[in-house]
């Protein structure tokens, strides 16, 4: 069982869709949200995008309209941003599969040890993976100013 952000219902790809308050964005390649304004989150996304620079996978800090809208679709607090997310095939993945959805984004080896990862149980990893999110300010601190793409990245981001 896949960590997403309700373990209560079902969800049906591409929900956000037909939800008003979802602005309409490009769904067609996979989506990380991440928090700006962490540096260990921003560093990470720096590391995907030197490991993957013709990549089609597009990145969005959570402080954006569209991922704020899309966390409180899927019943997330945003201004909490417990979890980052990975939205592929308009299916949102949060938490430690989040975490193998995005190494499944990324080229040999990373997508294989995304593939990998999924013999860690989510009973184990969520636990790790909410460990270091509650964490990851203190240790790693965090930036005056949400990360913005460079004039090369842009194509990249939301």
């Amino acid at each position: 069982m896949f960590n997403r952000p309700t373990d209560i219902m079902p969800l049906q790809p591409y929900s956000y869709r037909s939800d008003p308050a979802v602005p309409p964005f490009d769904d067609s390649v996979p989506l990380i949200i991440f928090d700006g304004y962490c540096v260990l989150c921003s560093t990470g996304i720096d590391w995907m995008l030197k490991r993957d620079p013709n990549g089609t996978t597009r990145f969005a800090a959570i402080q954006q309209p569209v991922p704020q809208a899309l966390y409180r679709h899927y019943g997330l607090d945003a201004s909490l941003f417990d979890t980052f997310m990975v939205l592929d095939n308009g299916v949102p993945w949060t938490k430690w599969a989040g975490a193998l959805a995005a190494a499944r984004t990324l080229p040999q080896p990373w997508r294989t040890l995304g593939a990998l990862g999924r013999i860690i149980p989510q009973a184990i990893g969520n636990p790790v993976y909410d460990w270091v999110q509650r964490n990851r300010i203190g240790w790693f601190g965090k930036r005056e100013t949400c990360r913005m793409p460079n004039a090369a990245e842009s194509h990249r981001f939301l």
